[in-house]
């Protein structure tokens, strides 16, 4: 399986999140002691058909072998390699209340190429403490904190007040992406990119599902 020339070219989001369920489908497989994987096996597990699945991993010069499908380590290089996670990166953690505590303490993130390597909070009772082995620094320490661990990740889970004093800041001092958990509308400052995570936005979306789903029996 060879990487494609053109490697870096511009793809959609919507690839670029099909290729990350791809690569944690085969992260499972691997963890089964699963070597090859055919593209109609791989897409079935994922939801996608089998087509639109070869389209995704063609595109980048990713071929399997016709007798033996894909080879699942060499495809969990390929698209790490793809996405830039083959790298550990460090990232920024804004707000050290009950969903920052959960986000740091959650070691899934390491296994997916990010270390939470810094959180940020401006209650006194949490500055200087270690949350899950990473030390809280105050908000006030934003920019050297960001040089000094080269941060080019955050996320936000602060309160709402203040968050765009915060992105603002932080894409001055490097930052160029942040995971957004904030019910607040933000402006996505130049050459940064903000993903919004709306749990009760979901949560919304199934209800209106099971109340369809209630209407039609």
């Amino acid at each position: 399986m060879a990487l494609s020339r053109n490697e870096d070219q511009r793809v959609s989001l919507h690839t670029v999140e099909r290729l990350s369920v791809y690569r944690r489908k085969l992260e499972e497989l691997s963890h089964e002691g699963v070597e090859f994987v055919h593209s109609h096996q791989l897409a079935t597990m994922v939801g996608v058909t089998p087509a639109q699945l070869r389209r995704d991993l063609a595109s980048f010069g990713s071929y399997g072998n016709i007798a033996r499908g894909y080879e699942v380590a060499k495809m969990i290089t390929t698209i790490s390699r793809i996405l830039g996670t083959d790298k550990l990166q460090n990232v920024g953690l804004v707000g050290v209340g009950d969903l920052g505590r959960a986000l740091l303490s959650y070691r899934g993130f390491e296994e997916r190429g990010f270390h939470i390597a810094a959180a940020f909070d401006i209650d006194p009772a949490k500055v200087g403490r270690l949350f899950a082995g990473r030390r809280c620094y105050h908000l006030d320490e934003l920019e050297p904190v960001i040089a000094q661990s080269n941060l080019r990740i955050m996320v936000l889970a602060s309160r709402p007040e203040g968050l765009q004093d915060i992105i603002d800041r932080a894409a001055a001092a490097g930052v160029r992406a942040f995971l957004n958990f904030v019910p607040r509308t933000t402006v996505t400052p130049p050459g940064c990119f903000i993903e919004r995570i709306d749990i009760s936005a979901k949560l919304e979306k199934l209800s209106f599902l099971v109340k369809q789903q209630e209407q039609c029996t």
